[in-house]
């Protein structure tokens, strides 16, 4: 080992206990996400024969997630952080014993498996996000988020890929319920997992008027908030019916697999490369190029969906992602922090934030779920598109004006 080599060991950050944990229950719950997340979808599909259907499951999901996002909010401030991890754990694992035991009776009952998948996501983000804030502290925060992003990728690449193989090769639903027998035991070692945190308790009431006085007075969190809406719109929709889109234009899981695959691997090169040799100065370079990219990504699923529409949205939209990501990502959790009045309202600013984003995809699932139910997708899906087109270019120019007044703290 050469002086360098030992000195960047010594120097690496050491993780608590607790941080180390979480590590733990994130990386099982991502592996369980990437395993069943697009595949649940395309087995709703393959039952009923109807995308409204499973556009139906997100929908509600959407609208219970948000409540829930905001109850444990309140009972982080009220009780210890991990008992809403606990709540959104044991949902989630609960929500694969249901889908496994109705099997494919569960497309019946997709509204109350929506309710519950939402409410068990809902508790645990909110837990998630703000235990990542407690548990890490500013010298081995990046440290954390590192090895938490290579989990998330690694799993992003090769859980679709090795379910959409296992529904291949498998007769009948056989590869569906053994990939949802997977994804219920990664959840399940999540919820074991979380008990092993230490206990916490941060008493405080909710600040409610706290929260909305920040909304009142501080513009630049105002700009911030709609660009999260318009962003959600964009994201919150093409983030499930492409999948969809991908499977009813190939009729293969395995190729839906590969897709996410291929698509994962190329934002995980274009998130190191700007973290690598990104500066502050390029940020506004990166959401531009970035906004721009994705726009281009959709012209063409626009103008006809086919197959090769399909990759070249999927390459690109893998492309410009991390190009707006990055960038805005650190923009918005600056903002937090600045506003967040030394973490007094940290919790509340998260629920706001879960808000913006919320409203966006709400309101984008729900019309498309209105346009398949009821008028003919064939004259009216390029207009919806041309819709998202347009809400995913407003962000930069709410953000544009921030960079205007703030050069110094936006460059």
């Amino acid at each position: 080992m050469n002086l360098h080599t030992e000195t960047a060991a010594i120097n690496r950050p050491m993780l608590p206990k607790a941080a180390k944990v979480l590590l733990w229950i994130i990386g099982f719950n991502s592996l369980g996400n990437s395993l069943s997340n697009i595949f649940i979808n395309v087995y709703w599909l393959k039952i009923t024969q109807d995308v409204s259907e499973t556009l139906m499951f997100n929908w509600i999901s959407y609208l219970a997630w948000l409540p829930a996002f905001a109850a444990a909010g309140w009972l982080s401030k009220k009780a210890a952080r991990s008992k809403a991890l606990w709540i959104g754990s044991l949902l989630q694992v609960l929500f694969y014993v249901a889908v496994l035991g109705l099997g494919e009776r569960s497309a019946n009952w997709l509204e109350a498996l929506g309710v519950l998948y939402g409410v068990g996501s809902g508790f645990y983000w909110l837990a998630a996000n703000v235990l990542t804030v407690d548990v890490t502290r500013p010298a081995n925060r990046d440290w954390f988020n590192g090895l938490n992003g290579i989990f998330g990728s690694l799993s992003g690449m090769f859980g679709p890929l090795l379910a959409g193989w296992v529904v291949a090769v498998m007769p009948g639903f056989a590869g569906y319920t053994t990939i949802f027998v997977a994804a219920f035991l990664c959840f399940l070692l999540s919820l074991l997992a979380s008990f092993l945190l230490p206990a916490d308790s941060v008493p405080g009431a909710f600040e409610w008027r706290r929260m909305l006085g920040v909304w009142k007075k501080q513009r630049e969190w105002r700009q911030i908030s709609w660009a999260f809406v318009f962003i959600s719109f964009r994201e919150g929709v093409l983030s499930i019916v492409i999948w969809l889109w991908i499977y009813m234009a190939t009729g293969s899981e395995n190729t839906t697999g590969n897709y996410a695959f291929v698509t994962t691997f190329l934002s995980v090169v274009v998130f190191y490369l700007i973290g690598r040799y990104g500066q502050e100065r390029h940020r506004w370079l990166f959401l531009t190029w970035g906004t721009t990219l994705l726009s281009l990504s959709l012209i063409g699923i626009t103008v006809h969906l086919n197959p090769w529409t399909l990759m070249l949205f999927a390459v690109l939209d893998a492309v410009s992602k991390p190009m707006f990501n990055a960038p805005f990502f650190t923009i918005s959790y600056n903002a937090v922090s600045r506003h967040d009045l030394k973490g007094q309202i940290r919790v509340e600013l998260m629920v706001w934030r879960e808000l913006a984003l919320s409203v966006g995809r709400i309101a984008s699932v729900g019309l498309l779920v209105w346009l398949y139910k009821a008028t003919d997708p064939a004259n009216t899906l390029s207009w919806f598109l041309l819709a998202v087109i347009a809400a995913g270019v407003l962000p930069v120019y709410f953000l544009r004006t921030l960079f205007n007044r703030h050069p110094s703290s936006y460059s």
